[in-house]
């Protein structure tokens, strides 16, 4: 009896055994049949991740850029109102305002190759009270492909070909 009872508990542990390797091979077939799911959803998140991240780098750039092309023109503005005679040197405000924001046209086309177009409107002698402008403009070149846009819309094709301008207008000193 004893026998019996020790060959009834043998057959009950073997078909727990057999039981918990039918489970472990079961988990074991889920586990390798995701094996490449990270791979699949990081090349799903990455085109994604890059465009955040170069989108963060240019709206960046695009606001340095701004900043200084504005603070320049207003620096042009100021020195072309405080010639109180009109007489000053076109030339020599523009290099004024081109040496106000040295590093803004290279930032903004990214090779080093753009300048910053200044237009001066000088004081004139004669009059009083009249304004003085400064403006100062350079095109921007983006990191995102930004004409891969313009083939979904036609208004995005004014974004590939942007120009960052500013205005300073600033009263003569006569």
């Amino acid at each position: 009896m004893a026998l019996q009872k020790l060959a009834a508990s043998n057959t009950k542990v073997e078909e727990t055994l057999l039981r918990i390797k039918d489970i472990s091979m079961k988990r074991r077939s889920v586990f390798l049949s995701e094996s490449g799911a990270t791979a699949v959803e990081f090349a799903l998140i990455l085109p994604l991740l890059l465009v955040l991240i170069l989108g963060l780098i240019d709206f960046g750039r695009l606001g340095f850029v701004q900043v200084s092309v504005t603070s320049a023109s207003r620096e042009g503005a100021r020195l072309s109102s405080l010639d109180s005679t009109g007489t000053g040197s076109t030339q020599t405000i523009i290099s004024y305002v081109q040496a106000a924001a040295p590093n803004a046209a290279k930032v903004s086309a990214l090779d080093g190759t753009a300048a910053l177009t200044v237009l001066v409107n000088q004081c004139s002698s004669a009059q009083s009270g009249e304004n003085t402008t400064v403006t100062a403009s350079t095109n921007f070149k983006w990191l995102l492909p930004v004409s891969l846009l313009t083939l979904a819309s036609n208004s995005a094709s004014s974004l590939s070909n942007f120009t960052i301008t500013s205005t300073g207008t600033m009263r003569c000193m006569n």
